[in-house]
């Protein structure tokens, strides 16, 4: 039995701590749309991926999708390209005058504007047959620019991680505090309790811990992953249990 008990808070105060959870459950929901949407794009693709996060707090670097399509024998099958038209194009990816090159007549037979043109734009072309259509489109060299290099993602800033780490230890101490100190004041078992009172506190000490780490090891990520989800999850699983404890019909005695 908690000590102090949400149910038999008068109404007034239970809409009261309704209202500040469901801000709070809103606040994290709005926090993980606002780090998809500011992290996502740090790889080059849509969403928020695994590696955006290690891109953050390790750096990555995230190989052109021109180059690993083509070391993976796209196109294969019957539109396959001849291996010594494939070494020429993963050639021109990888000597650093991707845009120099382009168009250099220099290279005799083995133009990649040229190759791209007989081999790819079949498919990969705005006037492209819509059953073959398929992204990214590849005839300009603006189109190519943005598959062809790899993308390097720098660490967060060191002086940027120190503030950072300094503001969310505050606030989400506080946050975390009060979430464990309402929950204990619900009907449900103790052992549910503690434990989700340990996703929500160990999961933060987890959390930001890694932030650190994972500068120097990118096994570290994990650590971010797993506590970060463990903090958030049981924040929510805390609003969840205070709503109910502070509706449901009063247990009898």
């Amino acid at each position: 039995m908690s000590p102090f008990p949400l149910r038999a808070l008068p109404l007034g105060m239970r809409l009261s701590l309704s209202a500040l959870v469901l801000v709070l459950l809103g606040g994290y929901a709005a926090s993980g749309l606002h780090m998809a949407d500011h992290h996502g794009p740090r790889d080059g693709k849509e969403g928020l991926t695994t590696t955006d996060i290690e891109g953050v707090y390790h750096g990555v670097v995230s190989p052109s999708p021109l180059r690993v399509a083509l070391e993976a024998g796209h196109p294969g099958g019957d539109q396959a390209l001849p291996e010594e038209e494939r070494a020429a194009l993963l050639a021109w990816l990888g000597s650093g005058r991707i845009v120099e090159d382009w168009d250099n007549l220099d290279l005799g037979d083995m133009v990649p504007a040229d190759l791209l043109d007989v081999n790819c734009l079949s498919c990969h072309a705005r006037g492209a047959e819509p059953e073959l259509k398929a992204e990214p489109m590849l005839e300009y060299l603006d189109d190519v620019r943005a598959v062809a290099f790899d993308n390097e993602v720098s660490p967060t800033d060191l002086k940027l991680l120190l503030a950072s780490t300094h503001a969310h230890s505050l606030s989400l101490f506080t946050v975390a505090l009060g979430a464990v100190l309402l929950l204990w004041g619900t009907r449900f078992g103790r052992g549910l309790v503690s434990l989700i009172s340990l996703l929500v506190s160990v999961g933060l000490l987890l959390d930001l811990v890694s932030w650190w780490l994972a500068r120097d090891s990118a096994a570290w990520v994990t650590g971010i992953l797993v506590g970060g989800a463990a903090h958030a999850g049981g924040v929510g699983l805390a609003g969840l249990l205070v709503l109910l404890d502070l509706w449901l019909p009063a247990r009898k005695d």
